[in-house]
């Protein structure tokens, strides 16, 4: 099997899109690996687990474990030593997927701005985007965006209102995460030591994937699928790079969505008089676009009385439950609403 080869079979695997015969071999001989061993692998230590899988491999084609053809098991053996060829490859290399304009274009058509100052910095694109900058966070892009897409590269932490233009989707990338819109405001902020990256959705929708050039050492995260999220108003993920992990939730303080203006709003009356809880709940989905489910039916034909205005959506949800004897939980995106044990 030619080197071409070897990185198509991964390609699909990590982009889950192998058959199951195809994924099952991939898996069983990589499953004869000392995975402990490879967690830190030296790069002086590659030529011998490759030969100690090979040694393995032909061990195991005498007595196979699964029931394949010859043809069919010389082939995942191939495959399975492509696949240590590529985590070499990713050893060295081990860089971020940069944007294109950067590769493409001159220094002289490339800019970058660098906020050294102590406070936030409204900074405005040639597209009418304007990006707020926290301190020592910088913004490279170009001169001009091409006709067909708009591409920045982001250090730090900004807050990005992206003008809309369907035809030319914007592009955030960042050392571990590429943000995907076409007209929304978000916010992109690394965490920690700079090995987590946190995007969250003000307005609109947002396609948050991994760099999938950023790539470790480490076989548990090449073997997982090159995934995506997709993001709505008063939800953010926070990308883990070490692990190669998305955990989505909702924003710590949801604010209503004016859905016809696609803007947040502050303000809105919130009092009900002997309304039941069905219409109150139905009432804060729309306005906070987050999904509530209510794991007992029975809770939706108690009543409520009050005013739950000027609260937020938990402190509104507080009230609520206290009414009806009942509590709620957030897991991912959504609420949950369950009677009390």
């Amino acid at each position: 099997m030619s080197r071409e080869a070897f990185h198509l079979l991964l390609e699909k695997y990590l982009q889950d899109r192998c058959t199951d015969e195809e994924k099952e071999i991939v898996e069983k001989w990589y499953g004869m690996l000392d995975k402990q061993d490879m967690e830190d692998v030296d790069a002086t230590e590659i030529n011998m687990l490759e030969q100690k899988l090979w040694e393995r491999v032909h061990k195991d084609a005498i007595t196979p474990v699964v029931k394949f053809s010859p043809s069919l098991r010389i082939w995942a053996a191939a495959a399975i030593a492509g696949f240590i060829l590529l985590a070499g490859y990713a050893f060295f290399v081990n860089q971020s997927k940069a944007p294109k304009f950067m590769a493409s274009l001159a220094l002289n058509q490339l800019k970058e701005y660098r906020n050294s100052t102590d406070k936030e910095v409204l900074f405005k694109l040639e597209d009418g985007s304007q990006v707020t900058l926290q301190p020592k966070a910088s913004l490279k892009y170009p001169i001009h965006f091409s006709k067909s897409l708009r591409e920045v590269s982001l250090e730090g932490e900004g807050f990005f209102q992206i003008s809309k233009s369907p035809e030319r989707p914007f592009l955030v990338y960042n050392k571990n995460v590429i943000t995907r819109v076409v007209g929304t405001s978000f916010i992109v902020k690394n965490n920690g030591w700079g090995n987590e990256t946190e995007v969250i959705v003000k307005t609109g929708k947002v396609i948050v994937s991994a760099n999938s050039e950023n790539l470790a050492f480490n076989m548990k995260n090449l073997l997982k699928s090159n995934h995506e999220v997709v993001l709505s108003p008063n939800q953010k993920t926070v990308y883990n790079a070490a692990e190669n992990t998305f955990a989505t939730t909702l924003v710590d303080r949801p604010l209503p969505i004016d859905l016809k203006e696609n803007k947040q709003v502050i303000k809105e009356s919130y009092s009900f008089n002997d309304t039941r809880v069905a219409e109150v709940l139905n009432r804060l989905q729309i306005a906070y676009g987050v999904e509530i489910v209510v794991e007992d039916k029975a809770l939706y034909n108690y009543t409520f009385t009050g005013d739950l205005s000027e609260q937020s959506l938990y402190n509104q949800l507080d009230f609520l439950c206290e009414s009806i004897k009942a509590n709620y939980r957030v897991e991912g995106t959504k609420i949950v609403i369950s009677t009390n044990q």
